[in-house]
C-alpha cells in the first residue's frame, strides 16, 4: 500500500529570467515559477491513499500545491488542523490533516470518480514536515536561480533555510 507522499525535485540550473515575475502578487508568482518549471526536466509527484501516482502536472496541481504551502507548513507546526484543496480537473481532492500529538491524521476526499482506498492514514509528524519542507525548499532552490531578488522575499527566503 502507498502511504501519502509528496515529491519535488527541481533541476540543477536554470537560465536566469531577464526579468522578475510580472506580477509580485504570491500566487502571481507561484503560477509564473511553475510554468516555468513545466518546461524542465523538473519532477513532481504525488501519492497515497491507495493510488501509486496522482494524476498530478508541474503547471497546474503543483502551483495549486505551492499556493496553499504557507497555512500548510503553519497548520502542521502550530500542532493543528489544515486543509489542501487540489482542484485541478482530474485531481479534485481535498486533503485534511491533523496534528496529534507526534502523529497526523491524514484524510483524502475525491470529488471524481476515483475513490481513496484508505480514505485515512496515519503519518509521523517529522516525517511529514520533512517531506513539505523538502517541497518548499525545491521551489525556493529554483526560485533563486531564475527570480534571485524575489527568492530574499518572504516566505521564500523562509523556505531556502529549512534545511
Amino acid at each position: 500500500m502507498t502511504s501519502f507522499n509528496v515529491v519535488l525535485v527541481v533541476p540543477l540550473t536554470a537560465e536566469l529570467a531577464a526579468e522578475g515575475p510580472s506580477d509580485p502578487d504570491y500566487e502571481s508568482v507561484v503560477m509564473e515559477l511553475c510554468s516555468r518549471l513545466a518546461e524542465t526536466d523538473c519532477v513532481f509527484r504525488m501519492a497515497g491513499f491507495g493510488q501509486e501516482q496522482w494524476p498530478v502536472d508541474i503547471r497546474y496541481d503543483l502551483s495549486t500545491l505551492i499556493e496553499q504551502l504557507p497555512d500548510l507548513l503553519n497548520g502542521l507546526r502550530s500542532n493543528g488542523s489544515v486543509e489542501v484543496d487540489l482542484y485541478g480537473q482530474g485531481v479534485e481532492r481535498t486533503l485534511s490533516f491533523v496534528v496529534n500529538g507526534d502523529r497526523v491524521t491524514a484524510a483524502c476526499a475525491s470529488r471524481t470518480g476515483w475513490m481513496p482506498n484508505p480514505d485515512v492514514e496515519e503519518i509521523d509528524l517529522a516525517e511529514l514536515l520533512a517531506m513539505i519542507e523538502s517541497v518548499a525548499f525545491e521551489f525556493a532552490k529554483f526560485m533563486r536561480m531564475v527570480w534571485p531578488q524575489c527568492a530574499k522575499t518572504a516566505p521564500f527566503v523562509d523556505w531556502v533555510s529549512v534545511r
